[in-house]
């Protein structure tokens, strides 16, 4: 008897064990550590983090992150995203530039591993139309980095701009420049590329200059990493009086606008502190700022903090494509839903990106 009781506790411990194992959803996070992009790196894992913990505080869900360095070269990127795919996880997200993703797209094909795209704009969704399923975004396509350019030109019934693209990113860039020009009815004072700091430090100096000479209302500025600081310092110090809009990243952290304390910078954002997109905004901008002291990342981990959410909700369906394709998921900066080409359908109504202004000490929310 005693024997028979020993046995049904073993028993139950043993179930009991594999269904809090079967209950833990594994998910891998590519993300910059190293390479030309670590800043980027940072507020990636730090919002991942924070996804994995109100993953379950707020959803329920026992999630668990399994991390990687994903470099800044498209090699490196691939080699991590095939250690991730050993580590027993539903999907991988992240990633930070095109080229990347690019690589990491082909690289899930072969490893039937489902990736989801959280910051690049590369063209993904040919590689879904040439049947590559396991390979979703949430992030914006490089199309809406266009549009959200566009609307803030007519926001401020600009006449004329100038484009500064980024030499690292301009796979990104010069898609996002060329829906610009065949979009707006401004006209294109000049366009110049900024090196790499690692290449060239001080290039951007160069660049500002061309961009003060152009004349040109608004300054369209495609770095949205630590550099760009010094491109809106130099431009002001500099007497450049045209208003700079950035794609973000950077530029669109209040703490680095109210240092720079330079007026008519504005950006583009997924969302902003302040909006009430869903009951995860506040949430994520508030936790953010006491768990890691500083002012959250409203692109590139607000973004990754979504994919991670997103991964988790569906994966409590059986097949987790199917899932992908036909549910909706709530994140900090919307509800996400995707098209037939696995896009997240940024520009309709429960999903739509921030522009705001920094103006007099202030960030000022446009749309």
């Amino acid at each position: 008897m005693r024997r028979m009781f020993i046995f049904l506790v073993l028993a139950i411990f043993l179930f009991s064990g594999c269904a809090e194992q079967k209950e833990e959803i594994r998910i891998g996070v590519l993300i910059p550590k190293t390479g030309e992009f670590s800043s980027a790196g940072v507020v990636m894992e730090n919002s991942a983090k924070l996804a994995e913990k109100h993953a379950r505080e707020v959803l329920g869900i026992n999630v668990k992150l399994i991390f990687a360095d994903c470099g800044d070269k498209p090699e490196t990127a691939k080699t991590a995203f095939a250690y991730l795919s050993q580590q027993n996880v539903v999907a991988v997200v992240g990633t930070y530039s095109s080229s990347q993703a690019l690589a990491v797209a082909d690289s899930a094909m072969e490893l039937k591993t489902v990736y989801m795209a959280s910051v690049a704009s590369a063209d993904l969704e040919s590689k879904v139309k040439a049947g590559n399923k396991f390979v979703f975004r949430n992030a914006y396509n490089t199309s809406y980095w266009g549009v959200l350019a566009v609307e803030f030109l007519e926001i401020m019934n600009a006449k004329s701009y100038f484009l500064a693209g980024y030499d690292p990113l301009r796979t990104f860039n010069a898609a996002m420049f060329n829906l610009i020009k065949n979009s707006t009815k401004a006209e294109l004072k000049g366009e110049d590329w900024i090196k790499s700091p690692s290449v060239a430090p001080e290039d951007y100096r160069r660049v500002v200059e061309k961009a003060i000479e152009s004349k040109a209302e608004v300054v369209i500025l495609g770095d949205p990493g630590p550099a760009s600081v010094s491109f809106v310092r130099e431009f002001a110090m500099r007497g450049g009086n045209a208003t700079i809009y950035s794609v973000g990243g950077t530029l669109a952290l209040p703490q680095v606008l109210k240092t720079l304390n330079v007026s008519s910078v504005a950006f583009q954002a997924a969302v902003l502190e302040g909006q009430e997109k869903t009951n995860l905004t506040r949430k994520y901008f508030e936790d953010y700022k006491a768990v890691f002291g500083e002012d959250a990342n409203n692109y590139a981990g607000v973004l990754t903090y979504d994919a991670i959410l997103i991964v988790a909700q569906a994966s409590k369906g059986k097949d987790l494509i199917e899932q992908l394709e036909k549910g909706s998921f709530v994140g900090a900066a919307g509800i996400y839903s995707f098209n037939e080409n696995h896009q997240a359908n940024w520009g309709s109504e429960k999903l739509k990106g921030s522009i705001g202004i920094y103006r007099d000490g202030k960030i000022e929310i446009l749309t």
